[in-house]
């Protein structure tokens, strides 16, 4: 399976989304139900694959890795 990292504008915002989360905890709740939602409606109507999903996933802790990361050498 081939999944796609930043591959619409959409996923700047999984991104940015990941970023605030380490400064706001709950928007991590937030997007993980938001995503699980869509996903399951976009699956049933076949508008949206599994390796889309892990590509949103991977955006989100793409971002809030990287933001840890960042804030632990600080």
């Amino acid at each position: 399976m081939k999944v796609e990292v930043f591959d619409d504008y959409q996923s700047i915002g999984h991104f940015l989304l990941g970023i605030s989360s380490v400064f706001i905890p709950p928007i991590f709740y937030f997007f993980l139900a938001y995503e699980l939602i869509e996903f399951c409606i976009k699956k049933g109507r076949k508008r949206e694959k599994a390796r889309n999903f892990i590509g949103d996933l991977l955006e989100f802790f793409m971002g809030s890795g990287i933001t840890s990361l960042a804030l632990s050498i600080l």
